[in-house]
C-alpha cells in the first residue's frame, strides 16, 4: 500500500504583520548595536553617543529603502 500525502497549503503571512516585524526586528538591532557601541567605548562625547545609534539606524533605513525598490 501506498499513502498519498495531501499537499500542504503554504501559510501566507499579510504583508502589514511582515512590515510590523520586519520593523520591530529592525529597531531592536539597531538600539542593541548602538548599545554595544556605547559600552564599548569610554568617555563619549555627545556627538559620538549619537552617531553610535545614528550609524546602525541609517544602515536598517539603507536596506529598508533597498527593500523597498524592489517590490
Amino acid at each position: 500500500m501506498s499513502q498519498v500525502s495531501k499537499g500542504r497549503t503554504p501559510v501566507r503571512i499579510p504583508a502589514e504583520v511582515a512590515n510590523i516585524v520586519g520593523t520591530s526586528i529592525a529597531i531592536l538591532a539597531v538600539v542593541a548595536t548602538g548599545s554595544a557601541i556605547v559600552a564599548a567605548v569610554p568617555d563619549l562625547s555627545v556627538w559620538q553617543f549619537a552617531g553610535a545609534y545614528l550609524a546602525p539606524g541609517a544602515l536598517a533605513f539603507a536596506a529598508y529603502w533597498w527593500i523597498a525598490q524592489k517590490l
